[in-house]
């Protein structure tokens, strides 16, 4: 079949280039008049249908590199992918499929939550002994009541001569108290 030059360009533009809206306006710009957008998206229709190396992009129409049925087995599809410079998996695929080779399984590395790595032991001549009023806080803290050493006035104090449970300010006696009652 016989195409004069405009058709016949874009006919070789479909190739390149995925819209025929882009093939029409290269086509114009070089011979000033261009065949419809249907003509074109029929001859698109035609060469993808016809093509037996098109599959879905042009990054697919490469041939496989000689050591691929070597290397494949050896890495995962995005190592691959960056060692052959590939830009669409489905080429990684392909040349499995025709190579007759399995890529390797990508494992995610597990995360390292805090919960994985546990809590940090702390040895005992590092802490320093509990007086009755830390063990009655304690106490408390296992029925979930906030409690930390204060002020008077209820401030944070960590050398503080009472405590706060709640919103209450306690002296260390209604501490033992309080404790008592729930231990």
């Amino acid at each position: 079949m016989q195409y004069d030059d405009a058709t016949a360009m874009a006919y070789a533009l479909v190739r390149e280039h995925g819209t025929p809206a882009y093939v029409q306006k290269l086509v114009k710009d070089a011979f000033g008049t261009a065949p419809s957008l249907k003509k074109i998206a029929q001859m698109r229709a035609d060469y993808v249908n016809n093509d037996p190396t098109y599959r879905r992009s042009s990054y697919n129409a490469q041939p496989i590199p000689e050591d691929f049925a070597e290397v494949a087995p050896t890495m995962c599809k995005y190592q691959l992918l960056r060692h052959y410079g590939v830009k669409w998996s489905g080429t990684i695929d392909r040349w499995c499929k025709e190579a007759g080779v399995e890529v390797k399984k990508y494992v995610a590395p597990r995360k390292n939550r805090l919960s994985m790595m546990g809590r940090v032991h702390v040895p005992a001549e590092f802490t320093k002994p509990k007086d009755d009023y830390e063990v009655a806080a304690d106490v408390l803290r296992k029925e979930r009541f906030p409690v930390n050493r204060c002020n008077d006035n209820g401030l944070y104090n960590p050398t503080g001569k009472f405590w706060r449970v709640g919103r209450n300010v306690l002296t260390p006696e209604q501490l033992l108290e309080k404790a008592e009652r729930y231990g």
